[in-house]
């Protein structure tokens, strides 16, 4: 038996379901038609908020905000079982469609929705199904880049329209370590907020000058390690960049020099900084 799930009321969810035995339901467009349209009459029964959602071939991820009246547990069961039926009646078939219990995550925050919205955005394209967001029409992506209304909702949230830069930009994908390029590419994508922003950035970053400068000049990116900390000021946009170095066992000799940008990507601790 499972433990009954207690529902906070007028929160979000990040709602996970898959099918049974990781069938692969929806890899066709009959299939994520099925499930779109049972999406489309769940809102109409039910009255529930969605704030973004993808259909994949084993599975779906809906961001959904069920009403007061209703608690999620109502609408999932509703959703899977109509499913179901549908896909079976089409297929002459008696299966089973989906696995026996999905996943619903509270969203706590603006940081966490945030994160979960990318998160979805970004499903098809890190599986290689699509090459942006937006190109995977089974998805919430694809209907606000499209301006189809009546499936997807706004967010409670007022959210600054994002410039979708889906591939990363490669100016902007080789500043970033291994780890942390597939990192980001994989849980945030390229049209997160500090990707974009870096993107910006280095259009704007100053060319390798021959000696150094008469004044402190602009930091432009900040790679640190926990032990060292890199203050780069110039860069050629290849692979030699102008700056200067903390180290925490010398905090006072930072002195202006070179670096390549290859080597600084090779410490398997390099982070660039955000912020």
């Amino acid at each position: 038996m499972y433990k009954k799930r207690e529902f906070t009321e007028a929160a979000y969810y990040h709602v996970t379901s898959r099918t049974n035995d990781k069938i692969r339901v929806f890899e066709n467009n009959l299939g994520r038609k099925i499930m779109l349209m049972v999406l489309q009459d769940a809102k109409a029964k039910f009255h529930f908020n969605l704030a973004n959602f993808c259909i994949m071939p084993t599975h779906i991820h809906l961001l959904i905000q069920p009403p007061a009246e209703t608690d999620l547990s109502k609408i999932m069961h509703w959703i899977k079982l109509q499913s179901a039926k549908r896909w079976n009646n089409i297929h002459g078939s008696i299966d089973h469609v989906w696995g026996q219990r999905y996943y619903a995550g509270l969203i706590k925050d603006r940081n966490q929705f945030d994160f979960v919205m990318d998160y979805i955005d970004q499903n098809a394209v890190v599986v290689g199904l699509s090459e942006t967001p937006e190109a995977w029409k089974a998805s919430g992506a694809y209907y606000k880049s499209k301006g189809i209304e009546g499936l997807v909702d706004f967010t409670p949230y007022e959210r600054p329209p994002i410039k979708l830069l889906s591939p990363i930009p490669p100016e902007v994908a080789k500043l970033l370590p291994p780890a942390q390029l597939n990192r980001i590419s994989m849980y945030y994508g390229a049209h997160a907020e500090a990707v974009d922003r870096l993107y910006k950035i280095v259009k704007s970053i100053p060319g390798i000058r021959e000696t150094p400068p008469n004044k402190p000049p602009k930091i432009c990116l900040h790679y640190q390690t926990g032990t060292a900390d890199y203050f780069i000021s110039e860069y050629d946009g290849e692979d030699t960049m102008w700056g200067k170095v903390r180290m925490s066992v010398f905090p006072n000799n930072t002195e202006y020099r070179k670096f390549s940008l290859s080597n600084l990507k090779s410490n398997q601790f390099m982070e660039l900084d955000f912020s």
